[in-house]
């Protein structure tokens, strides 16, 4: 699998071709059915045959994610997710950075909210972490 449809090298490549074709090899000895694909995960339009083996398909990003999920219109639905998650997560994350902040002070600031270095080098005795 790629992350995108132009992350590797000419060597590269040919290198993960030839392992590809050595673990079909394997699986063909067994009597297996094998397939091979290169899977791009993101970013390529188009399926079409690998220009170095046209016994091997370079899958376009929806139609890997079909294959793997059954879903004809995953990859769109994944990446709508993502975005509703990452709005999710970002907005999580501004109320623990505050939280974080508030007891930091509540521990090692003075009435002013200032840092007291002398207790931030000494915590406390006997604090225990809240979860």
């Amino acid at each position: 699998m790629q992350a995108a449809p132009n992350t590797k090298s000419a060597g590269g490549s040919r290198s993960d071709v030839d392992a590809l074709r050595r673990a079909a090899g394997a699986l063909r000895a067994g009597r297996r059915v094998v397939e091979l694909y290169v899977a791009v995960l993101h970013g390529r339009s188009k399926t079409a045959p690998l220009g170095a083996d046209p016994n091997i398909v370079k899958l376009a990003s929806d139609a890997f994610w079909e294959k793997v999920s059954g879903i004809p219109d995953f990859r769109a639905r994944l990446l709508k997710a993502s975005t509703i998650l990452a709005s999710l997560v970002a907005g999580r994350a501004a109320t623990e950075v505050a939280r974080i902040k508030a007891e930091a002070t509540e521990i090692f600031g003075d009435a002013r909210g200032n840092l007291r270095l002398d207790v931030l080098t000494n915590p406390p005795a006997g604090r225990q972490a809240r979860r």
